[in-house]
């Protein structure tokens, strides 16, 4: 058997192994591409947690500090009632 023989009897092989190798590369690359987006999406839902975070102990700190306020507001009413009872 000839090279030309051997090549007309092997090409469709050939192409098979060839397209199959483009598959596993396209995949490949693909993945990596995706696994770089889940990547920026957690470091995105990260950021928004902190910020979040954020928002929600400046508001805490906010309220504390009108309660305190209030608090003290009563405590003075309550010192005032007290010393024009006696």
């Amino acid at each position: 058997m000839t090279v030309i023989e051997w090549f007309k009897t092997l090409w469709p092989v050939a192409v098979v192994l060839a397209a199959f190798g483009i598959r596993l590369e396209v995949g490949q690359a693909l993945g990596k591409q995706r696994h770089r987006q889940i990547e920026k999406d957690i470091q995105n839902a990260e950021r928004a947690n902190e910020k979040a975070v954020d928002g929600l102990h400046s508001r805490l700190s906010r309220h504390e500090t009108e309660t305190n306020r209030y608090l003290t507001e009563i405590r003075d009413d309550i010192k005032k009632l007290l010393s024009r009872e006696s």
